[in-house]
């Protein structure tokens, strides 16, 4: 008897977040995770898992509406956090009001991100001319929410017309990066963690914007290799050098309340300020080496001069007790100032006195 072979295909299964879930039954604790407060984003070797991890229940449990992350219910918003904070250690959330920060800011974009793919989806779909397209969801998403966003959000007048301005808007996009799902200022991290230094602006960039499956030298385009090179020449101009934040700010452009080119979110002179020369760096670190210098030699030569007036001192105590006078030892009363001559008239009237 010969057995035909198996129709069904053998299959992994289940695999989402098993290895992150392995992880933390071994550490037995939520998986550390490390919050940056300056740069206002989740760091460290777990960025990436902790941002798949929130993704994930957002697309399992969060309502899709045509409204933003802080819109949702509290409480919705709140479990969701919970379920991620189960797996990683993502501090106190609920009284720690930067890290409540940097945790919105990342739901906000993942959230944004999945009614992105969604709305993609449905274009496609439409483009395909698919008949039914409402008993079509994209997994995971509710049917009913599904159903809604197509209803009351994608085929009205209104959204055509937001999403219009949204093609051109990204039309006007001068270039992408290459960075895929980890961050500028998660891979910073990664950097000074790895080399011990920071990353230089201008290395930082190419580096992001470069095509690495052809080749280090293979740019996603020619304006991004012109601004590599713009930001090479700012940052390297030895008559008239400027700092990176000014070399961003200048080549990329000015975005409130964000650095571009490094992820950060914060406020800087530079966004404020027009570009002003700065000293060289290399003549700042000899000045400050030879004001050191200075302050040292100022130091000893003061130590030596406090310790010739204390032996003038010793030598003409010594001298008035053995009745010599002073004036018989060449320099000894030329040398001795008002001040010990006054200490030692008085210290010579107790003598006396005794």
């Amino acid at each position: 008897m010969v057995l035909g072979a198996s129709s069904s295909k053998r299959v992994r299964g289940p695999t989402r977040g098993k290895n992150v879930d392995h992880i933390r039954k071994t550490l037995g604790q939520p998986i550390p995770v490390v919050i940056n407060p300056e740069t206002m984003s989740i760091e460290g070797k777990y960025a990436t898992s902790v941002a798949c991890a929130i993704g994930l229940n957002i697309r399992d449990h969060a309502p899709v509406r045509d409204i933003g992350w802080g819109d949702i219910d509290f409480g919705i918003r709140e479990s969701i956090i919970m379920r991620v904070g189960q797996m990683f250690g993502l501090g106190d959330y609920k009284n720690d009001m930067v890290v409540r920060r940097v945790i919105d800011i990342k739901c906000q974009s993942l959230y944004a991100n999945w009614k992105c793919d969604l709305y993609k989806h449905y274009k496609d779909l439409k483009k395909k001319k698919v008949s039914d397209i409402k008993s079509r969801a994209l997994y995971p998403c509710n049917p009913n929410d599904w159903i809604f966003m197509i209803e009351n959000v994608w085929e009205t007048k209104d959204w055509k017309t937001k999403s219009k301005r949204g093609r051109h808007a990204r039309s006007c996009l001068k270039f992408n990066h290459t960075s895929g799902s980890l961050s500028f200022a998660a891979r910073a991290a990664k950097f000074i963690k790895e080399n011990h230094k920071k990353q230089p602006f201008a290395e930082h960039f190419k580096e992001t914007h470069i095509r690495h499956r052809l080749g280090k030298d293979v740019w996603i385009n020619d304006t991004a290799k012109e601004a590599h090179q713009e930001i090479v020449r700012i940052t390297s101009d030895v008559t008239n050098p400027q700092t990176e934040e000014h070399a961003s700010v200048e080549v990329l452009g000015k975005r409130s309340g964000y650095l571009k080119g490094y992820g950060i979110r914060k406020n800087t002179k530079a966004n404020a300020m027009p570009s002003q020369p700065i000293p060289n760096p290399e003549v700042v670190a000899l000045q400050e080496k030879l004001a050191n210098h200075e302050k040292v030699v100022a130091n000893h030569e003061k130590a030596m001069a406090d310790q010739a007036k204390m032996f003038q001192h010793m030598l003409m105590m010594v001298v008035m007790k053995s009745g010599i006078d002073p004036a018989c030892i060449p320099g000894l009363v030329s040398c001795s100032g008002n001040e010990e001559d006054d200490t030692l008239a008085g210290e010579e009237d107790d003598e006396v006195g005794h």
